[in-house]
């Protein structure tokens, strides 16, 4: 997957082929050629790759097969499916008896755990409200650096906001973060509809700065350079106003654009959003938490994006936020 992490999906496709032609034992291969695939937009052909994996002897493949065919179906609008597959990407773990499933919790606190990217907690904690507004007690486990955000600056008051490395998954009800949407609103009707705001607390003060973010988490190297741009291109897109940085780290880049870098905080990068006439992204973190606090987003995607903007609705997900489809493809160019 080296040349696939280097941007280069075709490369790696054909390469998989010919080493699956080679050792059709290996099954496995087949995870890692329907992702490139997928990555390509050819859906059918990632689906065949997916299924003769699913029913593979080792639970690590499955659990990747099944995972990635639910991105799949539910970038092609086929919810139910999409849900049934995705949820499976626990399968096999002592935790995963524990999961709630929707019934009474009779007083209890449930623990809603994001296993996901920060950019997935920022996104799927507005499916804890319909929770709250039924008088259940919830408390949010995170990434330690998200704590003090979601305790001070969430729009509604959780039970407790905790490490998510620090909680035991079989001491009481627990559900992952995007599993609410599955048993909530598997259509996602009522999640693309929510007005927000997630973020609240923070004064807006829309000055003439353009709020740029360039980079996706390099955390994910395998579709960082598929979400990925470049700090020229967004200056350009920018135009003549003054640029303020939403990029934590790069600092070659922030010296080369002689821009200021904002500290590694979030509450610092959303108090810097604030302060923006607008901002321009790409398909991470920042985007979610200042478009959750209502500050207009320019989102660039490139032409296979993450499957949740596939089918936007009316407004994609919130209301101050508009896809640039052709973005990233224009900045890659």
């Amino acid at each position: 997957m080296d040349l696939f992490t280097r941007g280069q999906a075709a490369a790696a496709t054909r390469l998989l082929r010919r080493a699956y032609r080679q050792e059709p034992e290996q099954q496995a291969l087949l995870v890692n050629l329907g992702f490139t695939l997928m990555q390509q937009g050819h859906d059918g052909a990632a689906a065949r790759c997916y299924g003769l994996v699913l029913a593979h002897p080792e639970p690590r493949v499955r659990r990747s097969a099944h995972k990635n065919l639910g991105l799949l179906r539910l970038w092609q609008g086929r919810h139910q499916e999409g849900w049934h597959h995705y949820r499976q990407r626990h399968s096999g773990h002592a935790f995963a008896s524990s999961e709630w499933r929707g019934e009474p919790l009779n007083g209890r606190t449930l623990t809603v755990w994001n296993d996901l990217g920060m950019g997935d907690a920022f996104h799927f904690v507005r499916y804890t409200l319909p929770l709250l507004q039924r008088g259940e007690r919830l408390r949010l486990a995170v990434h330690r650096s998200q704590i003090a955000l979601f305790e001070q600056h969430l729009a509604w008051p959780l039970a407790a906001v905790v490490d998510r490395e620090r909680i035991d998954l079989q001491a009481g009800p627990f559900i992952p973060l995007i599993h609410l949407a599955a048993l909530l609103d598997p259509e996602l009707h009522w999640g693309r509809g929510f007005a927000g705001p997630t973020f609240v607390g923070v004064e807006r003060h829309a000055g003439a700065h353009v709020g740029l973010c360039w980079a996706s988490n390099p955390g994910d190297p395998t579709m960082a350079p598929y979400k990925s741009s470049s700090p020229e291109r967004l200056r350009q897109l920018a135009g003549t106003a003054p640029a303020l940085s939403l990029q934590t780290d790069e600092p070659e880049a922030h010296a080369r654009l002689g821009l200021e870098p904002p500290a590694r905080d979030w509450i610092a990068t959303l108090q810097r959003s604030a302060r923006c006439s607008h901002v321009i992204s790409v398909d991470t973190a920042v985007a979610h938490l200042a478009a959750g606090a209502g500050v207009p987003v320019q989102l660039l995607l490139g032409p296979v994006p993450d499957w949740r903007w596939r089918h936007g609705g009316a407004h994609p997900w919130y209301p101050s936020l508009r896809l640039d489809p052709a973005g990233l493809a224009a900045a890659a160019g």
